[in-house]
């Protein structure tokens, strides 16, 4: 009992100095490294997994932001809490996890290595209501990292965070063969793949 009114003092706690912060926040590019650090602290007190990230101002004026359990599913009922305790602030609109991308082209790069949708291919298996992926990367090196923190960031865009911990159970990273391409799934087919799993 005292835990949870522990837990809800620190969400109200979060929720004020937002709100106290809201304008700054909203044109947080005139003092991000501040803003950032102060926002990171506060939402650490209520879980210290929790991260966050801005949309930019779209139509209409209104800023997006979300917060996210980065990817640990242990976190996520804090995540749910703490979006269920958002006030409702003019110019702003609250999403629990990291949202999908719109769009089927999306493409990132970190240092030297640029990945895409186009560049990831993928067969799957289902058990037990969920899909296990392997992906077929192009130029898919395994002893480089880089290419499965870009593949994690480019599934989060493309199917959500929350999709991705609770429909995914397993990924395997295999080097794409152009040769059989036509045996394998172009990675948006995962997206649909998903939402037709929750019917």
């Amino acid at each position: 009992m005292f835990g949870k009114l522990f837990g809800a003092d620190k969400q109200k706690e979060f929720w004020k100095w937002f709100t106290k912060h809201q304008e700054e926040l909203y044109h947080f590019e005139d003092n991000q490294e501040e803003l950032f650090d102060g926002l990171s602290q506060k939402l650490k007190q209520v879980n210290n997994n929790l991260v966050f990230e801005f949309s930019p101002i779209r139509e209409g004026g209104v800023r997006e932001f979300s917060i996210s359990a980065d990817g640990i599913k242990a976190s996520f009922p804090d995540v749910i809490a703490l979006i269920e305790k958002a006030p409702e602030l003019i110019n702003w609109e609250f999403y629990a996890f990291r949202q999908r991308i719109p769009g089927d082209t999306i493409q990132i790069k970190m240092g030297p290595v640029k990945l895409g949708y186009t560049d990831i291919f993928f067969r799957y298996g289902e058990e037990n209501n969920k899909i296990g992926i392997e992906l077929n990367i192009r130029n898919y090196d395994p002893e480089n990292n880089t290419f499965k923190n870009a593949a994690f960031i480019l599934l989060d865009g493309l199917i959500g965070e929350y999709d991705m911990e609770t429909r995914i159970s397993w990924i395997d990273f295999v080097a794409l063969d152009e040769a059989n391409i036509e045996n394998l799934y172009p990675l948006t087919y995962l997206r649909d793949l998903v939402d037709l799993s929750k019917v």
